[in-house]
Formats: C-alpha cells, sequence, structure tokens
C-alpha cells in the first residue's frame, strides 16, 4: 500500500511542476500534455521496475529455504 502512495504522489507531483514550469515559461498547452504524459510514464516504469526487483529477491529467498 505504502508503494501506491508513493505512485501516486509522485504523480501528482511531476504533473503540478511541469504545469507550473509550463505556466511560467508559457509552453503550449498540447506539449505541457506530452511532458505530463512522458513524466508520469517514466514514473511509473521506475515503479514497475522496483516491484519486479523485490519479486525477483523474495523469489530468490524463498527457493533457497
Amino acid at each position: 500500500m505504502a508503494l501506491a502512495r508513493t505512485v501516486l504522489l509522485g504523480c501528482i507531483a511531476a504533473a503540478l511542476g511541469i504545469w507550473w514550469l509550463g505556466r511560467a515559461y508559457e509552453v503550449d498547452n498540447a506539449e505541457l500534455l506530452g511532458y505530463l504524459f512522458s513524466s508520469v510514464a517514466f514514473v511509473a516504469v521506475t515503479a514497475i521496475l522496483g516491484v519486479a526487483g523485490g519479486a525477483a529477491l523474495w523469489l530468490v529467498r524463498r527457493r533457497r529455504k
């Protein structure tokens, strides 16, 4: 549950940061959405890799017993 909360908060922070910077530098809305989706995808892929790594460690430890 903590990982899901961390991913959600990371996505929200990324979205707000990109929105704020886009408004500050007057970036077009379509370009801003592209940056937003790229950022959310990066956060999601990083979280998935973390879960996969944790699952791999769990499987290795379980097989050794």
